[in-house]
């Protein structure tokens, strides 16, 4: 039975994963952390009455950049190994967290998108990139998103510019501020938020003659359940650092 806590349990992501998690064969939830001031029965604002409560063998860290950094890094001192689902982690960032596990040997999976849809995506299109000229991507969350680009979007884009160089089209006149959106090593990433969508992303290449789209969209959070159960059964005894759900697949 693997024992897994929730950071940011209170949240959308995180209260569908306790679901999951109850109805999960082999798996025991035994509590949440939460921010400060905000526990109710069952869950906890501190990590350390937390760790040692509720003993987790796994926390799944679905709160908010910067705390979700330091709850990873305490948690792997404490022995408990780590399912990181938050945006925001930098290669800074991703770097410190691959430094404390391999000075611990407490593992720790790092995922920009649970969905096994939207991993295959990402995989196509690292595929398909060498192949093309110029690349942009177009990714579309729920309006109550508090970070842009998404998590998911920056990681494609850094998984496309690793296959090759990227060079944008330059555009002499820009009418209005930020009409060519961002930039990632090369590549295009323009970020729309909706209400009434959970995720969509599309990665648009260009070639002599010829265009490629890559499309996925999630229309239920419930698409993230599969990829978070798969992680959290990886990482019960895991001793490295895991970049990426496609490892796991």
């Amino acid at each position: 039975m693997i024992r897994v806590g929730i950071a940011g349990a209170n949240g959308k992501m995180g209260t569908l994963t306790a679901t999951a998690l109850d109805e999960a064969a082999g798996i025991e939830y035994v509590g949440g952390l939460v921010r400060k001031g905000s526990a109710h029965p069952g869950e906890f604002d501190d990590l350390d009455t937390f760790v040692k409560r509720a003993n987790p063998d796994v926390i799944v860290d679905f709160s908010l950049f910067p705390d979700s950094k330091r709850i990873v890094l305490e948690s792997l001192e404490r022995g408990v190994r780590a399912v990181i689902g938050t945006s925001g982690y930098g290669p800074d960032d991703l770097a410190d967290v691959r430094s404390a596990v391999e000075r611990t040997g407490i593992g720790a999976i790092f995922a920009p998108n649970f969905s096994i849809g939207a991993v295959l995506m990402m995989r196509f299109a690292a595929e398909a990139a060498p192949h093309f000229d110029a690349v942009e991507i177009v990714e579309t969350h729920e309006s109550g998103k508090k970070d842009a680009p998404s998590g998911t979007a920056m990681a494609t884009a850094r998984r496309i510019a690793a296959t090759g160089a990227f060079t944008r089209a330059e555009t002499k006149a820009i009418k209005a501020a930020g009409a060519r959106g961002a930039e990632i090593e090369g590549v295009g990433v323009h970020s729309i938020r909706l209400p009434g969508i959970v995720a969509l992303q599309e990665v648009q290449l260009g070639g002599h003659g010829e265009t490629l789209s890559i499309r996925h969209h999630s229309l239920s959070r419930s698409s993230f359940m599969p990829g978070v159960l798969l992680a959290v059964r990886a990482a019960k005894d895991l001793t490295r650092f895991v970049e990426g759900l496609e490892q796991l697949l």
